[in-house]
């Protein structure tokens, strides 16, 4: 999508904002995934390094107050569909924060050379907003990931466990139960002993594993009443797709945009 108005770039200056945001997201996910939480330090750090960005750019531009206009449309406009995101449930305050950072840091879809290649290499159809880029990649890519998890279940669980299972084995994996303390997971299945019996049944959101449901699991096992592994869903941090969306925003391009155009034979 073309804007009726250009602005003046730096290549550079893209490159600078690129290195910054790749360091401060892939930081993020490293805490997320080890402790779910980002610190908020992160975003205001983003949030900062963009703003003195953005001056250098709104001054090459001779500061031109258009830039400014569209800068604050595009935030704003991402702030309020993250917020309506946030308060739905669609995700947690840090991926909202995120969303916000990268909207101050590229007030225009970055296209950068390195090497003598124009990046991102599909830059035929974009969106002008490049934080809803990097959203509807993050959607896109979290989408792949069932089917990675149906081939993963498919090439380590027995086929009859796979077929028996049909939700599970696009949501999640068996895991030993040994192997279940400290990590970032959720039974598949609630559990409950009756009549000297162990049944279990399905359930879209499992209960948390902790040291109680690790007790009763190890009983059953050692009982002969379950077996050595059960299926489990990770808590994947969205924070993850993010970084990943927009690292495929730069070096690829706008993936749902390309995907919906394609659909309409544009």
């Amino acid at each position: 999508m073309a804007l009726p108005f250009a602005f003046e770039t730096n290549n550079a200056l893209d490159i600078l904002r690129v290195v910054v945001a790749v360091v401060i997201l892939g930081y993020s996910c490293v805490t997320d995934w080890k402790i779910r939480r980002a610190p908020n330090k992160l975003w205001y750090i983003m949030g900062g390094i963009a703003l003195l960005f953005d001056l250098y750019a709104f001054w090459l531009n001779d500061f031109d107050l258009m830039f400014v206009l569209w800068l604050a449309a595009g935030v704003l406009f991402i702030y309020a569909l993250v917020y309506i995101i946030f308060r739905v449930g669609g995700f947690g305050g840090a991926d909202a924060k995120a969303l916000i950072a990268i909207a101050l840091m590229f007030p225009l879809y970055p296209v950068i050379e390195l090497a003598g290649v124009t990046f991102p290499v599909a830059n035929a159809v974009m969106s002008p907003i490049f934080a809803l880029s990097v959203l509807g990649n993050a959607v896109v890519l979290t989408v792949v990931v069932p089917l990675f998890m149906l081939v993963y279940n498919l090439l380590t669980a027995p086929f009859g466990e796979v077929i028996g299972n049909p939700i599970g084995a696009f949501t999640g994996y068996k895991a030993p139960i040994d192997r279940l303390k400290g990590k970032h997971l959720r039974l598949m299945h609630y559990y409950e002993e009756t009549d000297g019996r162990v049944e279990k049944r399905m359930s879209f959101k499992g209960p948390e594993i902790d040291d109680e449901t690790l007790g009763e699991l190890a009983k059953w096992r050692g009982e002969g009443k379950i077996g050595d592994r059960v299926w489990v869903t990770p808590k994947l941090p969205f924070l993850i797709p993010i970084t990943l969306g927009f690292l495929a925003g730069i070096f690829y391009g706008d993936i749902l945009m390309i995907i919906v155009s394609t659909l309409l034979g544009r």
